[in-house]
């Protein structure tokens, strides 16, 4: 009796151990912008199985529903079809038939949306972003498995970071590897290059005017500027994807990649073509900052509904700080670039009417319903964490410059945090242990908390002033003279001038206008795209007529312009021998 319980034991263990999940990808015509995906599920051992697509991707924080682009599915085994039914949203229940161990699920995905968050196929290539059109199995995420390309024969190179094992087809070894692997599949050209002994690729998508040369020794340096943070590189291999297009723009980290937007003829355009080195210089140092220094939220990951933390500025605006000090760090920016940023990103944040509504914990908690969904009240009740959370992080650098009398700076808890929670712990951290982290790198205790859990307040100005004070920089606050400010953010739709926003107890807020209204004359001149000329030359401290239509009515109302409140700042260093660690090349 025991030798039959033990070798049932051992069977079950057997079993569990050779499940696996094998896919097979087929793009057979470009032009209908379908996947056709198959998917071979081994060694099942239950009556039911649940399989399920992703509603979100990680690293950009909003349910996005990738389930609605499946168009149909099925499931059989060797011998007969299978029950297939949808239970929710994106999840299907196939029923397992006594004795069956393996079965085929079949589906189709509509993949037409040109994001780097989504997989686009049309008749030039193909960019295959796992999250957005492969399900998993329910509690089989931990197994080995491949992907198998079927593509057109027309397209010769296939760009990825897992690892091949036979013609176009590919193992990893968990769902959250192959979630975290997108293919671009075509004829688009390769760079390479190497850092701290990693291979490097760029794959460049579409027609472009980038000078291969100068930008494969250019985005080098980034990446050897961001490898010296942290001091050592995880990657056995690393591949940027850049999708050139339009217009537009914007970038998504993963472990071992990162895939980037940029218009196709901005290299030419110096000060774009730095701006996009920042960005490339963002994602890349994600794969330290979020993919191993990471909030305890961050992974492993629940693909079917939100995941929460109070440290997506952590995640994003210190690594936002790192994309501008990285341009100065290696050469790109002067040292007046940098501080002409940095002041810009402190006025900014100052100035936003959401900066006194929400904190940062409050904005990184509340991403999945606000930061992506902003409409026209967010400037009075919402705060970006990218924006703020550089701020912080400058903060942050400063005082623990000043709290180490110089020996250490934000480098350093970066360096902490990757040994002591990628490393020796193997996971994420808790909020605590974040905050504990910067006392530990400071050598003494240093109240954080302060800027990230309360919104801004009318002493956050001379607090950043003292901080920064306490490096030997002044911040200074230029006088605003401008007598013209209404508090509207317009926009313009053909040759209508249109309210998109109204800030808070503004003169536009008090005088009635709202968004939506179109503007359509100001003190007895018609408004045609010139508002902001216009109110220049009103008389000031005067009610002055606004003529508006709103949902098809005319009326008038009345508007003072007051002096701007809005702060503009600068920083000056005043003393180069204090500021060598915030501000030195070489760290």
């Amino acid at each position: 009796m025991k030798k039959t319980f033990f070798l049932a034991i051992i069977l079950t263990i057997n079993t569990l151990m050779s499940q696996s999940v094998h896919y097979q990808l087929s793009i057979k015509s470009p032009n209908s912008h379908l996947a056709e995906v198959k998917m071979e599920i081994k060694e099942i051992n239950s009556s039911e199985i649940f399989i399920k697509m992703p509603v979100w991707t990680p690293g950009s924080y909003m349910i996005r529903e990738f389930e609605r682009n499946v168009i149909s599915a099925n499931a059989k085994s060797a011998t007969q079809a299978l029950d297939c039914k949808k239970t929710d949203k994106n999840t299907w229940k196939v029923k397992i038939p006594k004795g069956t161990k393996n079965i085929e699920f079949n589906y189709t995905v509509y993949c037409f949306e040109a994001t780097v968050r989504t997989s686009y196929i049309d008749n030039e290539h193909a960019f295959i972003l796992p999250t957005s059109c492969l399900m998993f199995v329910d509690n089989m995420t931990n197994k080995k498995g491949t992907l198998k390309l079927d593509i057109p024969g027309a397209w010769h190179r296939i760009s990825t970071t897992l690892i091949k094992t036979a013609p176009y087809t590919y193992e990893f070894e968990n769902y959250d590897e192959l979630a975290d692997s997108p293919f671009e599949i075509g004829n688009h050209d390769e760079l390479t290059f190497n850092v701290a002994g990693v291979p490097h690729t760029v794959a460049l998508v579409g027609e472009n005017n980038c000078n291969k040369e100068q930008f494969t020794k250019d985005l080098q340096k980034i990446c050897e500027t961001m490898t010296d943070i942290v001091g050592v590189h995880p990657c056995k291999s690393y591949l940027f994807i850049i999708h050139h297009v339009e217009e537009g723009g914007g970038g998504l980290e993963h472990a071992n990649s990162n895939v980037v937007q940029f218009p196709r003829f901005n290299y030419t355009n110096d000060q774009k073509y730095k701006a996009f080195l920042g960005l490339c210089a963002h994602e890349y140092f994600h794969l330290w900052n979020v993919k191993r220094i990471r909030p305890i939220a961050l992974g492993p990951f629940n693909y079917s509904q939100e995941n929460y933390t109070n440290l997506l500025w952590v995640a994003e605006g210190i690594t936002s700080y790192y994309d501008e000090l990285a341009l100065l760090r290696a050469g790109f920016w002067t040292e007046d670039d940098f501080l002409k940023a940095t002041s810009k990103n402190i006025s900014n944040t100052l100035n936003r009417i959401g900066g006194s509504v929400q904190s940062m914990h409050e904005a990184s908690f509340d991403a999945w319903i606000k930061e992506y969904r902003t409409n026209e009240n967010s400037l009075n009740t919402h705060i970006s964490y990218y924006l703020k959370g550089s701020v912080i992080a400058a903060l942050l650098d400063i005082q623990l410059i000043k709290a180490s009398n110089g020996q250490k700076n934000l480098d350093d808890l970066m360096k902490f945090l990757y040994q002591e929670f990628y490393i020796k712990k193997q996971r994420g951290f808790t909020d605590e242990e974040f905050y504990n982290a910067i006392n530990t790198v400071g050598g003494q205790a240093i109240d954080f908390k302060y800027w990230v859990e309360l919104p801004n307040d009318n002493q956050s100005l001379e607090k950043i002033k003292a901080a920064f004070k306490s490096i030997d920089c002044e911040l200074i606050v230029k006088e605003n003279k401008k007598q013209d400010y209404t508090g509207l953010i317009l926009e313009q739709k053909g040759d209508k001038t249109l309210v998109r926003s109204v800030e808070s107890s503004s003169p536009a807020f008090k005088s009635g206008l709202q968004a939506g209204d179109e503007i359509i004359g100001l003190n007895g001149w018609r408004v045609k795209n010139n508002f902001e000329e216009l109110i220049k030359n009103c008389p000031v401290s005067t009610e002055i007529p606004v003529i508006i239509s709103r949902n098809g009515l005319i009326q008038t109302l009345k508007i003072l312009s007051t002096q701007d409140p809005k702060i503009s700042l600068s920083i000056k260093v005043n003393s180069a021998a204090n500021n060598q660690k915030w501000l030195s090349k070489k760290q």
